[in-house]
């Protein structure tokens, strides 16, 4: 994701039309391009016969060190058991003069090329998985595959793997498909229906939504957005998102003071699945449900869309080097999702609250919801524990709470800084600053992060840290909201302010209420 890499002096010719269902389309390189530097991916979705992606991956100068071909356990932002080789069939690795060589199956997602220098492509099939049956181990729809009619959802892991040791390698990515239709993706396009990735982490990190789609564009404080739609029984358009979409821009801008990145794309895909989202570094996926876009859709788009877009704070420029150098092949969990998703989760409804687009209602609606769904899991298990163990079933069945549990927890984070700070200092500045300190290419320490965020803040965030973040103690959520002048009802799960505050309440609850 954040690693750059010296950009190729290359071109890529496929000589295919529309429609040409050839399983070996010619292949050509000018003599200066070096595939020792490169790898070279061609996909045909104009053959999209049993469900499969038929994928051609060219290769050269591989060692016995990079004899395997890797297929991801797990992708970023899942916290799930993915094992795409399960996915994977007809796995074959050929000469530059066309003869098969050796390969085997060695693990789930491993396969071995047994005279890996002599490679020079690999072809295999990999099945979508919205369709493919698998007992455990289901793969969350937005970080998976459909291949239909009219569309394709292509998240890249899911569908191409890396040779072992070489994940630093330019990866340059060729797709056919029918003439109507129109690509929605962040990755670079570097020639017709090519697309560059800078390594595999960046391709990881940029999922690809075509078909026959809707797509608008706006610029928002210098940042170029695109909202792509593929809208299944056609019932919503990208127009109708925009107007959603821009506004939570709007509200990110006051938040942050200034949009973390230049490009966004937003790839929707409505159809008969109701799944959620996933986040990237420069765009997110939405596997959502078609039908009428009404003010409450429209809304719970709004909701959802904000989280997303919040994730190019917490991970992309606060993130540990378990997230900047992602194990792909051995799943290896984080103890800072309290960071990534709830911070991310409370700020989502902060940043609209504070810019006016969100009613103190609705917020206090949304605290009460968070308390009340926190009220049906296992109140035992920690932030923390939710964090290293989601990999595992206990921790599976928790996982979802980091959402409720955790945006919550920060909300009385965010009321014990300004406590502290005497109004000057809440959660937003703690993130602003954290993102001036580290940034995309800089990251924090997994095991002493906590010990950097008392160190930026106070003496006193340590013992909440321990206590609710590390620890379970019983939320003390009256205590902390009666600070702000706020009443809390903890049989109907219900927060309102209170008549006639004190100048202290005032003054913390004007600056709860604001971006400072």
């Amino acid at each position: 994701m954040i690693h750059r890499f010296k950009i190729l002096t290359l071109l890529l010719v496929w000589s295919i039309t529309a429609c040409d269902d050839s399983p070996d389309p010619q292949f050509e390189l000018p003599d200066d391009v070096d595939l020792a530097e490169s790898f070279f991916v061609y996909i045909d979705l104009n053959d999209r016969s049993g469900d499969t992606f038929k994928v051609q991956m060219y290769v050269n100068e591989l060692s016995e060190d990079n004899d395997v071909i890797q297929f991801a356990a797990t992708v970023p932002g899942t916290y799930d058991i993915s094992d795409v080789g399960r996915f994977v069939t007809n796995f074959q690795a050929f000469d530059e003069a066309g003869n098969t060589l050796v390969s085997e199956s060695v693990s789930t997602n491993q396969f071995r090329i047994l005279e890996p220098e002599s490679a020079y492509k690999i072809t295999y099939e990999v099945f979508e998985t919205f369709d493919t049956p698998v007992s455990t181990n289901q793969i969350y729809a937005m970080a998976g595959t459909s291949i239909e009619h009219d569309h394709v959802l292509l998240n890249t892991p899911m569908v191409i793997g890396y040779p072992t040791g070489l994940k630093e390698r330019d990866y340059f990515v060729s797709l056919s498909y029918p003439e109507e239709w129109t690509l929605g993706t962040a990755l670079e396009v570097y020639g017709e229906n090519v697309f560059r990735a800078t390594d595999f982490d960046h391709l990881a990190d940029s999922p690809i939504l075509l078909g026959e789609m809707t797509t608008s564009t706006i610029e928002v404080g210098g940042a170029d957005i695109n909202v792509h739609v593929y809208s299944e029984g056609q019932n919503i358009t990208s127009t109708l998102v925009l107007n959603d979409v821009e506004q939570i821009l709007l509200d990110a801008e006051a938040f942050l003071k200034t949009l973390p990145t230049d490009q966004y794309d937003f790839l929707y895909h409505f159809g008969d699945v109701n799944a959620g989202a996933l986040e990237h570094s420069k765009s997110s996926v939405y596997v959502l449900r078609d039908g009428p876009y009404s003010a409450n859709y429209g809304a719970a788009i709004k909701s959802i869309s904000a989280h997303e877009f919040f994730h190019v704070v917490t991970p992309l420029n606060i993130h540990s080097e378990i997230i900047a150098n992602f194990n792909f092949a051995v799943p290896t969990p984080s103890q800072h999702l309290w960071l990534y998703e709830g911070v991310t989760e409370w700020a989502s409804d902060f940043m609209q609250y504070r810019n006016g687009s969100m009613s103190q209602t609705t917020l206090f609606s949304e605290l009460g919801r968070k308390v009340e769904v926190n009220s049906f899991f296992d109140e035992d298990f920690s932030l923390v524990d939710i964090s290293t163990q989601s990999y595992t079933p206990s921790g599976g069945e928790q996982f979802v709470n980091i959402y409720n549990r955790g945006a919550f927890i920060i909300s009385l984070l965010d009321i014990r800084l300004l406590e502290l700070s005497d109004g000057q200092r809440g959660m937003r500045e703690v993130v602003l600053e954290l993102v001036e300190t580290f940034g995309p290419d800089k990251a924090f320490s997994e095991t002493d992060f906590f010990d950097t965020v008392v160190d930026m803040t106070s003496p006193e965030i340590e013992d909440f840290i321990d206590s609710y973040i590390k620890g379970t103690e019983t939320l003390p959520i009256q205590e902390y909201y009666s600070k702000i002048g706020v009443e809390y009802n903890a049989n109907e799960f219900e927060f309102s302010k209170m008549d006639n505050l004190s100048a202290e309440q005032t003054k913390l609850l004007e600056a709860w209420s604001t971006n400072l």
